[in-house]
């Protein structure tokens, strides 16, 4: 389906960068403890004075947030302890992205606090800056205005969510975003996906983005002329398409209901009445188990709602469903959707009889607490009438199966103050010099200057890039050793991973490649190094220059000829037995050559 001609879209791009977290000492990497606390959150004044629609709606919500503790967390994420001052290579970082762009930097960054007691943060509130504004995108012809460049801390993993507990891990609360928010030039799906394939590709280039599924996640921004609609949580490109598609066919098919709606009469205030009395021989086992645990069932007209709520591309019903979950209330039925949960026609025709319902009109039913019916019945008012305003704006969430659901309405600039812990940060000449030295090329630029600064070939380089592992290949690697180092890198240690199923850190990864460097080791000793720290070894006995040395083509004649080692087997085992030897380091070319030796002399 394609979207309407007067579609904008916008995007905002959130990249995780591996160089620890960026308020503490605390590393990118951590497992979670056995160990927790919980918080209550609530809305503070921004620096305007007033509260955001957004962190007063999330405040009525009134839920309570649990915190797990990691193994990379400390006091200042559990909002302790005053922040540490920004990390210098996240915020080079950031102006590096900043003039890939053209965008201009700012003289000095300010740290501010962005309202958020969704319990995304424990104390509250985001840390973000503003690093640059202006600039633009292009990619296959496709050109984005950059708003702005920010530098923000990530927020808590969602762990879990039952009722009113809500619970999170601080693994990843900390951890420095790069956040690129574009103006809304662009179309079509295809035009958003090659913007943010664009800056994930610079990201890349850059070498800092950390691993993970969620290191880059999109915001999208939409508007098909019912308001800007924020989709959150984007985060594989493929699926901003399907994404996008099944919006605009959602605001289409509620603006046709709208229509409807309103040329039927319009809506009526809902006037909720108990109806329990009419349920009480019912078979329905979600009716049962309500009024058993001390629940009520609650009735109201829906007038001129018939036929929207539940039928061919309509669904009402849901957009009040998702609104009344975010207040963990559950089980809403209406008219259409009867008969199912074990209710029966008859007891649907008991109801539009008790309420009076006429040919156009629908009905709610709850099966909820009664001290909990005035503010259902608020919410339901209040998303009616939003969506009959044919005003669509609003934040929602992202599904696996490309879907959206109502989260929030959209925040505004009210949710802003500053972070009087962290004074203001001047960039100055030498920063900026050195970001700009690291000025991430576009990636097909960068591919070539590798491959051929390092000898290797475009598709390792590539691989090397999208495994963010140019860093670590450039850390080490020169124009004699690249195309060992990236083999090791590309290939060795991935198998080494999956065979012993674990990983070693870089660190000592590192340290045995440059032993092998400085004593001219080539591939074959590196890779047997590597499989004795991955098997167990201490580092001190696996950089053994007597276990590492190459043998040469005499020497591994004369082990095979000591051991009688039959020249008439496949060279696999071959292979096998030299090796456990330990007597130094064999080339399998130079074997080969000894078998073809050996079978030449046979067919003489």
């Amino acid at each position: 389906m394609p979207l309407p001609g007067n579609t904008m879209i916008g995007l905002e791009v959130h990249m995780q960068i591996d160089v620890g977290k960026l308020f503490c000492n605390c590393k990118s990497e951590g497992e979670l403890l056995d160990a927790s606390f919980t918080r209550r959150l609530h809305s503070t004044s921004g620096e305007i004075g007033s509260k955001d629609i957004s962190t007063n709606y999330e405040e009525s919500r009134d839920r309570l947030f649990k915190y797990i503790i990691s193994g990379n967390s400390c006091l200042i994420e559990a909002d302790e302890e005053p922040p540490k001052r920004i990390n210098p290579g996240a915020l080079k970082a950031a102006l590096s992205m900043s003039l890939a762009f053209g965008s201009s930097i700012l003289e000095r960054v300010s740290v501010m606090r962005k309202v958020v007691i969704d319990g995304s943060n424990t104390g509250g509130f985001q840390r973000t800056s503003l690093v640059a504004i202006g600039g633009e995108i292009n990619s296959g012809g496709v050109t984005a205005g950059i708003t702005s460049i920010c530098l923000e801390e990530d927020s808590c993993k969602k762990v879990d969510e039952r009722e009113n507990l809500v619970t999170y891990s601080l693994d990843r609360l900390g951890l420095p975003l790069i956040e690129i928010s574009t103006a809304p030039d662009m179309k079509s799906a295809d035009e958003a996906i090659a913007i943010a394939k664009e800056i994930g590709n610079r990201m890349m280039v850059l070498g800092l983005l950390r691993k993970g599924a969620d290191s880059i996640r999109q915001d999208v921004n939409f508007s098909m002329g019912y308001g800007r609609v924020e989709i959150k949580g984007v985060s594989k490109l493929s699926s901003i398409k399907e994404i996008l598609e099944a919006e605009a066919k959602r605001q289409e098919w509620l603006a046709k209901a709208v229509k409807i709606v309103k040329e039927r009469g319009g809506y009526e205030e809902l006037k909720f009445t108990e109806v329990s009395s009419l349920f009480r021989d019912s078979n329905s086992k979600m009716v049962i188990k309500g009024i058993e645990e001390g629940r009520r069932i609650f009735a109201s007209k829906l007038p001129n709602f018939r036929g929207v709520m539940k039928t061919e591309g309509f669904r009402v019903g849901r957009e009040i469903a998702d609104a009344l979950k975010q207040i963990n209330i559950k089980g809403v039925i209406h008219y259409e959707e009867l008969p199912a949960y074990g209710l029966t026609l008859a007891e649907r025709d008991m109801v539009a009889a008790q309420l009076e319902l006429k040919e156009n009109d629908s009905f709610l039913m709850l099966i909820i607490n009664s001290d909990s019916a005035n503010m259902a019945k608020s919410t339901i008012e209040g998303r009616i009438e939003k969506i009959l305003s044919l005003d669509f704006s609003e934040t929602r969430a992202a599904l696996v199966d490309n879907s959206t659901r109502y989260m929030r309405p959209l925040s505004g600039s009210s949710r802003m103050y500053p972070e009087t812990d962290i004074p203001v940060i001047t960039i100055s000449s030498p920063l900026l010099e050195s970001a700009t030295e690291e000025t991430p090329q576009p990636l097909s630029e960068f591919t070539a200057d590798i491959s051929k600064k390092y000898g290797i070939s475009g598709q390792d380089a590539e691989t090397l890039i999208s495994e963010r592992n140019i860093k670590k290949f450039t850390g080490i690697a020169n124009d004699k050793n690249g195309k060992i180092i990236s083999r090791i890198i590309n290939q060795t240690i991935p198998e080494l991973n999956k065979k012993y199923q674990r990983e070693i850190e870089w660190e000592n990864i590192k340290e045995v490649l440059e032993f092998c460097n400085e004593n001219s080791l080539g591939r074959y000793s590196m890779e047997k190094a590597l499989g004795l720290i991955y098997s167990g070894s201490r580092k001190e006995d696996a950089l053994n220059l007597k276990l590492l040395r190459p043998l040469t083509e005499g020497q591994i004649k004369i082990l095979i000829e000591r051991h009688e080692i039959n020249l008439h087997s496949n060279i696999a085992d071959i292979m096998k037995k030299l090796n456990a030897l330990d007597e130094g380091v064999v080339d399998p070319l130079l074997v080969a050559g000894l078998l073809n030796t050996e079978k030449n002399k046979g067919s003489n």
